[in-house]
């Protein structure tokens, strides 16, 4: 059974309850009441009946009148002072003088003042008044009255009353239904919502109203789901970052690999001088260093967050030049490019390898874009790589350090450009809080910076 309407039953089944018991209190008491005015009320007319026959009891007693005189006298009496539903019974000397029911009282209350006794269907209330004595006669008065029709009353109200529960009993359990199933609307809403988050649809809200324990509820799960979108979004963000850098770390294999191939296709078919040959091997260990320790580094980047295990040391640019410098100008010679590097006397704290990575990379895009003249300066705390090539068109400016972005898809493509350089590039810069700044104008060439803080 769902809990709405399990709470709605139970609404319903104290209401219920509630309305009965409150019923029979009242019903109680008001029976109770209205028996006992028509009680009282017979026991002040029979202190009227007795007040009224003291008076004449002398009379009515004397001895001088006849039987049947004294009887027609006390009928007049008592006819003076009876009420409808109201009977009287004289009794003088243990005998009946006058009876208006035709029921021995005296016997049927068998000593007691008063009793209430059902009579041929009929409830009636006995007393007795206090006793008499005149001319050595004792005299009497009983009374019996008709208290059915209190009884009779008592059943119409008790009828009425379970007319009116009943309407309103069947009133109160449409509106608790109604109220209960409304008020916890938000639960279905919340269960639909949770399960459609199960489902992968994590956009999911619900409409927060009022202030009671279900609005609690409600944005205590709206600030549930908001921190699981969130988180799953930084796992997405992760998972996302990490392809680039697996991509990126086969990209940045490419160069090195293919300097030492190159060296070692030429050490296998070109008979060397000792001294070119050492010079060919010194470059080809070096390459491999390079290579070991750029695939460390990049793997660390790929399983961290953010790469704050990075260690930066502080490094002259001119001896980051000069590790960079061999592998740049194998290239630009291979492409017959005029490359200049010049450097002051500054200095930055940097991953020196990974900064080699970011000239490499620099240098490959220029000369990839058919650059002549590459120029690397150093100068005021930044690293510019100027070119000649063929430009980045202005509407595209704005994407070119997304991953796998290529302005020139053909030239890219022959090239061996994956679009990942520039995508690297603004990463290791934001790891050594650089600014990447790109300029470019169509068949003029590219000039990109690395303005380094006054910190750094």
């Amino acid at each position: 059974m769902k809990i709405r309407l399990r709470l709605a039953l139970i609404s319903i089944a104290l209401t219920a309850a509630s309305m009965a018991v409150c019923g029979a209190l009242l019903l109680n008491a008001t029976a109770k009441s209205n028996l006992a005015l028509a009680e009282e009320n017979a026991r002040a007319e029979l202190a009227v009946l007795e007040g009224s026959y003291s008076n004449v009891l002398r009379d009515v007693s004397d001895p001088a009148l006849s039987e049947t005189t004294q009887r027609s006298l006390a009928l007049y009496l008592f006819r003076q002072y009876i009420t409808p539903g109201s009977q009287f019974t004289l009794v003088r000397n243990g005998e009946t003088l006058y009876s208006g029911s035709g029921y021995d009282l005296e016997k049927i209350l068998d000593g007691a003042s008063e009793k209430t006794v059902t009579i041929e269907g009929k409830r009636l209330f006995l007393a007795s008044g206090r006793t008499y004595t005149e001319n050595d006669n004792t005299y009497q008065i009983f009374l019996l009255r008709d208290i059915s029709s209190v009884y009779e009353s008592i059943t119409v109200l008790t009828w009425r009353f379970v007319l009116i529960c009943g309407s309103a009993f069947l009133l109160s359990a449409g509106v608790i239904m109604l109220c209960t199933f409304r008020a916890l609307n938000p639960l279905k809403a919340l269960q639909r919502s949770a399960a459609n988050m199960a489902g992968g649809v994590y956009d999911q809200r619900i409409s927060v109203r009022g202030m009671d324990e279900i609005a609690e509820l409600a944005a205590s799960f709206n600030q549930m789901a908001d921190a699981v979108s969130t988180h799953i979004n930084a796992v997405t963000a992760t998972a996302e970052e990490q392809k680039l850098l697996l991509a990126a770390l086969t990209h940045e294999l490419k160069t090195p690999m293919t300097s030492i191939i190159g060296y070692s296709e030429t050490l296998m078919r070109t008979k060397l001088t000792k001294v070119q040959r050492e010079e060919a091997v010194s470059y080809l260990h070096a390459e491999c260093a390079r290579l070991e320790r750029l695939t460390q580094k990049m793997m660390r980047l790929i399983t961290l967050s953010g790469g704050d295990e990075i260690t930066l040391a502080r490094l002259p640019v001119k001896t980051l030049f000069a590790l960079a410098e061999p592998t740049l100008k194998e290239a630009a010679a291979r492409q017959r490019v005029v490359l200049q590097l010049s450097s002051g006397e500054e200095s930055f704290c940097m991953d020196a390898d990974l900064m080699v990575s970011v000239l490499i990379n620099l240098a490959d895009n220029a000369i990839a874009a058919g650059a002549k003249n590459v120029q690397i300066v150093c100068a005021a705390s930044v690293i510019t790589v100027r070119d000649d090539g063929c430009g980045i068109p202005k509407a595209l400016l704005g994407r070119v350090t997304q991953p796998f972005f290529r302005a020139d898809k053909a030239r890219g493509r022959a090239k061996g450009n994956a679009g990942l350089g520039l995508a690297l590039v603004e990463r290791i810069a934001k790891l050594h809080g650089a600014a990447l700044e790109i300029e470019s104008e169509e068949g003029a060439g590219t000039t990109v910076s690395l303005r380094f803080g006054k910190d750094a």
